[in-house]
């Protein structure tokens, strides 16, 4: 049975039997991992409190035949705010699935793993969790290759957009009014969600919470990101369902 010691971030845990529980590990060099905590959920286990959800550390993993089996851990850091805050728990929840389904066993990447580390750090301090979700969302993106086509019609390939500006996430970014036509699938995006979208590529991860928008324009980019998100999912998040009830609750 081969060891091994990874640096990782938890984004999913799932229970098994009478006292296990899985962790999907994410990690710069391994990529998603599955391993099993052994009696992680029993009271005094000493796994109880370093495999929860969003948990940074580092873990020592045994390889099994059919699943791994965590060793040890040494926790780095836990992210109590994300688990004390409804709100923060549903936007961590929703960036866990979302990085989830979107990287691949054994493909591991140091951007991505050091994208989400900031991200869990920075929604436990920020005031704005919307719109520093809608960054990591565009960022990330941006990282698998997936950026949106913000500079010039996807379609034609013109830089003047002109006045009437469309999003397409089948064609994977912003198209001019000529392309628009018999385009289904597309609507109509406002200049100032066209720059906002700009600004949240271009901005330091830290400072995004910085940039001031209007509810209507974060509603809109906010809708943008995850249609273009989804398209290449091609299913909707189970996540979502849950960010959405908490974040529209009166």
């Amino acid at each position: 049975m081969a060891l091994y010691t990874t640096e990782g971030i938890i984004l999913k845990t799932q229970n098994i039997g009478e006292a296990d529980r899985i962790c999907t590990i994410y990690s710069p060099s391994k990529g998603k991992a599955r391993a099993v905590a052994r009696g992680a959920r029993r009271p005094r286990s000493r796994f109880v409190s370093s495999t929860q959800m969003f948990v940074h550390g580092d873990f020592q993993i045994f390889t099994g035949k059919s699943l791994d089996s965590i060793g040890q851990v040494e926790l780095k850091e836990a992210f109590p705010r994300l688990h004390d805050d409804l709100i923060r728990l549903a936007y961590a929840s929703y960036i866990a699935e979302l990085a989830d389904e979107m990287t691949e066993e054994g493909d591991g990447d140091k951007r991505v793993f050091d994208m989400l580390l900031a991200y869990m750090r920075v929604l436990s301090e920020t005031l704005d969790p919307q719109l520093v979700t809608c960054a990591f969302e565009i960022k990330f993106a941006t990282i698998l290759g997936y950026r949106p086509r913000l500079e010039s019609c996807s379609e034609c390939g013109r830089e003047n957009l002109g006045r009437e500006v469309f999003f397409s996430p089948e064609a994977g970014g912003l198209i001019c009014s000529e392309c628009s036509s018999g385009n289904s699938g597309i609507w109509r995006v406002s200049q100032g969600a066209v720059r906002l979208l700009r600004a949240l590529l271009m901005t330091e991860f830290r400072k995004v919470e910085r940039i001031k928008a209007s509810p209507g324009v974060r509603r809109e980019i906010e809708r943008l990101i995850r249609a273009h998100l989804g398209f290449r999912l091609n299913r909707r998040l189970r996540s979502i369902d849950f960010l959405e009830a908490v974040t529209k609750a009166p």
